[in-house]
């Protein structure tokens, strides 16, 4: 037999609620195998170029110096040097823009298309 909902749900520990507007976040973030970098909140309007060539210097750029940066440890062993890195993005329109493309191009930064 099938109740009522009123019958099923104690009405005592049920909360009444109502829909509001959705809240949505923005963010960007780099990783490099246990090395995480910045994690960059993005305001929730579409991103342009000129934001996201912003947030490529302060995130991506800064991740690539402390990989780069040579161990503390003088006795540690740490092989890696700008040329293996990859840039993984997705086709927003401000990552395939002219302007993005040209300045990932020019500051040497090798890209693979994603998703492929």
């Amino acid at each position: 037999m099938i109740r009522p909902l009123g019958e099923r749900f104690n009405q005592k520990y049920v909360k009444k609620t109502f829909k509001t507007a959705q809240v949505k976040v923005m963010v960007w973030a780099c990783f490099s195998g246990e090395r995480l970098g910045p994690l960059i909140v993005c305001n929730d309007r579409r991103i342009e170029a000129d934001e996201y060539e912003d947030i490529l210097y302060d995130g991506l750029f800064s991740l690539i110096d402390d990989l780069l940066e040579p161990p503390e440890e003088p006795r540690t062993i740490q092989v890696a040097d700008e040329t293996i890195l990859i840039f993984m993005k997705d086709n927003s329109p401000c990552h395939k823009s002219h302007k993005i493309l040209k300045f990932l191009e020019e500051n040497n930064i090798p890209i693979i298309q994603w998703p492929p």
